[in-house]
C-alpha cells in the first residue's frame, strides 16, 4: 500500500456549485471527466479544497461517486473530520463521532484513503489529539495525517505528538501545509524523513511545492494539482529522475502559477483556481463560485489572466 503514496500527484479538488450555491452535479461530472484524462494518479475529495466539512451527507455522496466512478483504477482519497461548529453543539464526544461517521461513509462508498482534518477544537489537548486519530483509525483505512497552517483551522502538532501519531497502525504518511512558514517546513520535513523513513511525505505547499520535494517529500496531495496538473507532473519527474535544470524551470512555471493564486485572503484561492478553470475553458462562469469562501475581485482575475497569457495558455 505504501508504494501506491510514493512518487505521487494528487490533486485536492474543488466541489463546484452554481450561483445559487448549490452543488451542480453536471458540472463536478465535466470536471471529473476533464481530470481523469490528466496526468495524475488520483484525487483528493472532500478535503478543505472540496468544502469537504460543509457539504452534507447527500452532497458528500453525490460528489464521491462522480470522482470514483471516474477514476475507478486510480487512488480516491476522502477527507475525515468534523467542523468546529459541531464541537460547540455536540460536544467533545459528538465531534469524535461525526468525524469517525465521514471516515465510514467514505470506506462504504469506496475510499482508498482519508485525509485527516485537523481537530482544531483540541489544538490545546495532546491527549484529545491523538484519541480522535486512534478513534478514526478503527475504521481501517489508510491514514494521511494533516499538518494545516492555523488561518484554515489546522493544528500545529509538536513533535511529541507527532511521533506518537506517525507511529499509528493505519497512518501511513503525512501531508505538510504550512504555507506561511519556510521553518517549519523544513523542521517537520526534517523530522519525518530522520524519524519515520517509512511513512510518506507528502507536500501540500502550494507557494512551495518544488521547495518541498527537495526538503524530502515523495508525494503531493494538493489543491494546485486542481488546474495545470500536466506541469506539476513533469516538475516532479524531473526532480525524481534527477534532471535538475528541467526541475528548476518548471518550478519557476508553477510558482507563477500557485503565485497567482494563493495570495491573501488565503480563503480565497477556491475561487481563484475555479477562474482560472474557466479562462482555460474547463468549467462555466457560474461554476466561479465558493459559497464558504471571500470571493474574487478584479484584481485577481486580473493577475491569473496576466499568467495564463504569459505561459501562453491565452
Amino acid at each position: 500500500m505504501m508504494k501506491d503514496f510514493v512518487g505521487k500527484l494528487f490533486p485536492a479538488v474543488p466541489c463546484l456549485f452554481d450561483e445559487a450555491g448549490n452543488l451542480d452535479e453536471d458540472a463536478n461530472l465535466h470536471y471529473a471527466e476533464y481530470m481523469s484524462g490528466a496526468p495524475v494518479d488520483g484525487v483528493a475529495v472532500w478535503v478543505h479544497t472540496g468544502r469537504g466539512l460543509f457539504l452534507n451527507e447527500h452532497e458528500r455522496e453525490k460528489v464521491f461517486s462522480i470522482w470514483r466512478r471516474k477514476f475507478r483504477d486510480k487512488i480516491v482519497i476522502a477527507g475525515a473530520g468534523a467542523d468546529s461548529d459541531v464541537f460547540e453543539s455536540e460536544g467533545e464526544d459528538g465531534y469524535i463521532e461525526r468525524a469517525v461517521k465521514m471516515a465510514n461513509m467514505a470506506k462504504d462508498l469506496g475510499a482508498d484513503a482519508l485525509l485527516i482534518f485537523p481537530p482544531k477544537p483540541f489544538e490545546d489537548h495532546g491527549k484529545k489529539v491523538i484519541k480522535y486519530h486512534e478513534e478514526i483509525s478503527s475504521v481501517e483505512l489508510p491514514m494521511i495525517l494533516f499538518y494545516l497552517y492555523p488561518e484554515a483551522g489546522g493544528v500545529e502538532y509538536d513533535f511529541e505528538i507527532l511521533e506518537r501519531l506517525l507511529g499509528m497502525k493505519w497512518v501511513i504518511g503525512i501531508k505538510l501545509a504550512t504555507l506561511y512558514s519556510v521553518v517549519k517546513m523544513q523542521d517537520i520535513s526534517n523530522f519525518v524523513v530522520e524519524k519515520f523513513p517509512n511513512k510518506v511525505l507528502i507536500t501540500g505547499e502550494d507557494r512551495m511545492f518544488g521547495y518541498s520535494l527537495i526538503r524530502g517529500a515523495k508525494s503531493a496531495l494538493i489543491g494546485l494539482g486542481s488546474v495545470l496538473p500536466n506541469i506539476q507532473r513533469e516538475m516532479m519527474n524531473a526532480y525524481f529522475e534527477k534532471d535538475y535544470d528541467r526541475f528548476v524551470k518548471l518550478m519557476i512555471t508553477v510558482d507563477k502559477i500557485a503565485e497567482s493564486l494563493f495570495v491573501d485572503p488565503m480563503e480565497g484561492y477556491i475561487e481563484r483556481i475555479e477562474y482560472m478553470l474557466y479562462l482555460l475553458g474547463i468549467v462555466s462562469r457560474k461554476n466561479v463560485f465558493d459559497p464558504h469562501g471571500p470571493g474574487i475581485h478584479d484584481g485577481d482575475k486580473e493577475r491569473i489572466r496576466k499568467v495564463l497569457v504569459e505561459l501562453g495558455y491565452l
